[in-house]
């Protein structure tokens, strides 16, 4: 793909007007940003619940030239990856993600077990050579030093971080961390160090026996990925996807702002976490790559006694440009229009925005069965899945071309609350898979091609 290098000296802002609202859009560096809504026009003399969207996505550029990569693979050889051939599998993951680099491109390569040590040190990726010879002889052995790993990882990226590379580190492991911090808390709130050095972290959580609370933590708070992969013969296209994202880096610290105007005030963020305070919401989306990421807040419109348009805020992005360096603004203004005919208020609906607000709520219900299921209240989860299935059978008809998707989740939430039924209790698998799909779905994450 072709792509502009003059990222921040020319801001060119398009808006596509239709008489019934208004979808807001730009063009700042090499990032399009959209502004619409659910429902762009609305009834007078009815309060209303309106689902604003905030959407980001690489642009256009020609001849740009992207920001070299610091990658750590951080590869867990604790004695359980004997099994299944998980080692082996490990092994040519890492392998054929470090052919997805470039020449320009440094890697290193950190092990674990009972502790942590550099396999490869920082080098070059234009030969694959060396890392393969060093990875190949690898066996597991020992136990899980986990956090160990990722502390090393992070000092051998930190030189590379201070020479203008974009550092990711991705951790693999298949068990416990039993040997250092070994808790959620403690490593999220690593992952937020390390997020404050710029650095990412993708997790891979392996097979049925790692801790899916710490692994997703520590993606979260760092702005990274985060994938389940169910047996070992998922890692190497795991690994190969998320260096193909990393290759991709458009935008950093990416952070959407709405400042409600007038009697428009802002209820939540969807799917995301983020800040409602008095007439602002603001929601982090961190790192965008080579595809689409948005950001969705609920507002409360008063019922309304005239018609016509509604000026109901402003919404404003703002992130890094990782070629310059340089702090980004764009703000767009939120319009909404009045009317008293059906046929308009029906035109004004966005299917599109609906179906991306439903598979948040999805994301939030699958959070919600988690915990209920953890506090032994399975009757309950059972039931917030059941009547969340007959809300999706119901919205199903009126998403379109995404139909399916909805009426795929609700089979999907029906089926796991047979099994909590018949069990009394949520299983690791489904738990595991609940959590990575609701944080794939929160963060527009892409999908391996086995959990899509």
């Amino acid at each position: 793909m072709s792509h502009k290098h003059n990222s921040f000296l020319m801001v060119a802002l398009l808006a596509a007007i239709s008489f019934f609202g208004v979808t807001a859009e730009a063009a700042t560096g090499n990032v399009i940003f959209t502004v619409d809504t659910d429902s762009a026009v609305l009834a007078p003399g009815e309060e209303a619940s309106v689902i604003v969207r905030a959407l980001v996505k690489p642009g256009e550029r020609i001849d740009r030239k992207r920001v070299p990569l610091a990658v750590a693979l951080v590869i867990d050889k604790s004695g359980s990856m004997a099994s299944d051939r998980k080692m082996e599998n490990a092994k040519l993951g890492a392998i054929e993600a470090l052919h997805v680099l470039g020449k320009e491109d440094i890697a290193t390569v950190v092990v674990y077990d009972s502790g942590a040590s550099v396999l490869v040190k920082a080098r070059s990726t234009s030969s694959v050579g060396a890392f393969e010879k060093a990875i190949s002889p690898l066996r597991p052995s020992g136990t899980t030093a986990l956090y160990d790993g990722v502390q090393l990882a992070a000092k051998e990226l930190r030189p590379y971080v201070k020479k203008g590379y974009a550092p990711r580190i991705i951790l693999l492991s298949d068990g416990q961390a039993n040997v250092g911090p070994s808790s959620a808390r403690e490593l999220a709130r690593f992952g937020r160090q390390l997020s404050g050095e710029e650095m990412t972290i993708t997790t891979i959580g392996l097979g049925l026996d790692y801790n899916e609370d710490l692994m997703t933590a520590l993606a979260a708070e760092s702005g990274g990925n985060s994938y389940f992969a169910k047996d070992a013969e998922m890692l190497p296209e795991i690994f190969v996807r998320d260096m193909d994202d990393a290759v991709t880096l458009t935008a950093r610290r990416v952070r959407i702002t709405l400042e409600c105007d007038g009697v428009v005030s802002p209820v939540r963020i969807l799917g995301r976490d983020g800040d409602v305070s008095g007439r602002k919401a603001s929601a982090m989306i961190d790192n965008l790559y080579g595809s689409e990421k948005y950001a969705l807040f609920e507002v409360k419109v008063p019922a309304q006694k005239n018609t016509g348009a509604l000026s109901a805020g402003v919404v404003k992005l703002e992130y890094v440009d990782p070629d310059s360096g340089r702090t980004l603004v764009e703000k767009l203004p939120l319009k909404l229009t009045l009317s008293r005919n059906e046929k308009e208020i029906a035109r004004g609906k966005n299917s599109s925005v609906l179906t991306q607000a439903e598979i948040a709520k999805n994301a939030e219900i699958r959070e919600e069965v988690i915990r209920l299921a953890d506090q032994g209240r399975t009757a309950e989860a059972s039931q917030v899945l059941r009547e969340r299935k007959i809300e999706l059978q119901s919205i199903a008809p009126s998403v379109g071309a995404a139909a399916p998707v909805m009426e795929a989740e609700a089979v999907y939430f029906d089926s796991l609350a047979d099994s909590i039924e018949t069990s009394g209790t949520m299983s690791n698998e489904a738990r595991k898979e609940s959590m990575n799909k609701a944080y794939i779905q929160k963060t527009q994450q892409n999908e391996s091609k086995d959990q899509d």
